[in-house]
Order: structure tokens, then sequence, then C-alpha cells
């Protein structure tokens, strides 16, 4: 496991007890069935012709807890980027009242148009650290930031970001920008 392995598994760890108190109170709430089934898409930098759309669909278990899925499709319908996550454990998501769901999927989406810059990545010493993707070094970190890329940086859970950028017709990720929550 590398030192940046490590640094980012002992910080989400931290966030992770730090969230436990509002999850707790929220709590995962039965899903409304209005919230089961919805989607919701943005262009990458809200332009059709980028030739990216980002897409969020929400699911309901068994159970009643909601998941979102949002995947990342270039023009030929090919997934460049997928996760998956309880919408209650995602800060933009949680928020949402029963059976209001689908304006919050779409805000959480607008990370998508409103790009931010690879010049704005948190240095090693900022309040809000960005720990960067396992593969890449602080050079590698360096580069992007003069580099000036439009990355896109989305609400990953209640004090965290998970920044991408294009990289050909896909995406890379490049790390995770921490928030305060």
């Amino acid at each position: 496991m590398t030192p940046t392995t490590r640094t980012l598994l002992a910080s989400l760890a931290a966030l992770s007890a730090l969230a436990a108190p509002a999850l707790a109170q929220k709590g995962a709430a039965p899903a409304a069935t209005a919230d089961c089934g919805l989607s919701a898409t943005a262009d990458w930098g809200g332009d059709p012709a980028s030739g990216l759309t980002a897409r969020a669909v929400t699911a309901c278990d068994a159970n009643g807890r909601i998941h979102a899925t949002l995947s990342l499709v270039d023009a030929t319908g090919t997934t460049q980027f997928e996760a998956r996550y309880p919408t209650d454990e995602v800060m933009l998501l949680a928020w949402a009242e029963p059976g209001q769901l689908a304006p919050a999927l779409a805000d959480w989406l607008t990370a998508f148009t409103d790009l931010d810059n690879t010049t704005h990545i948190p240095g090693p010493d900022a309040e809000f650290p960005f720990y960067a993707a396992e593969d890449l070094t602080e050079t590698d970190i360096n580069t992007l930031r003069t580099e000036a890329r439009d990355m896109a940086c989305y609400v990953q859970g209640m004090e965290s970001a998970n920044c991408l950028v294009r990289e050909g017709d896909g995406v890379r990720e490049i790390g995770l920008m921490l928030f305060p929550g």
C-alpha cells in the first residue's frame, strides 16, 4: 500500500467518523416511489457537442434504500466512467426530502456543466487538501495545474468530491478534493 493510499484511507475513515452523526440523524428513510427510476443528464461543459454526457439514474432496493448511478458516456454510447452511491451518503442527494430527489439529482450533475479548472487543485498544505488518485504523483498533479484543464468535481460523499478530467474521448479520475461538510 502506497503512502498516498494509506493517507487517503485514513482521511476517508476520519471523514466517515465525522459524517456518522449526520447520517444517523437523517438515516436511510424508506424510498418514496417517486424517487425510484429517476434520471438526469448533463453534457460536459454544458455543450452537447462535447461528446461526453453525464447521466444519473436512481434505483430503489428491496430494503427501500435509494442508490444513484453516475455514468459518463461518450458520443458512441461507450461508458467511460461509472460509480454507484447510496443517496443518503452523498451530501447533495441526502438533503432531498422524500419524493423530491429529481431536482437534487439535476443539481448533482451541475458539476459537469459548470466545470472547474485544474489550476484550482489545492496544494498539499491547504486546509482542505486534494488527494491524488493512486496512479498519480505530485509531479503529475503539478502538471495538471499548469495545463489548466477543465475538470468536473462532483460530490461523492458528505465532505469530498471526486475530480475527473477529459482524456481523449474519455475521462480520468485524478483524485478527491475535500471540502467542509
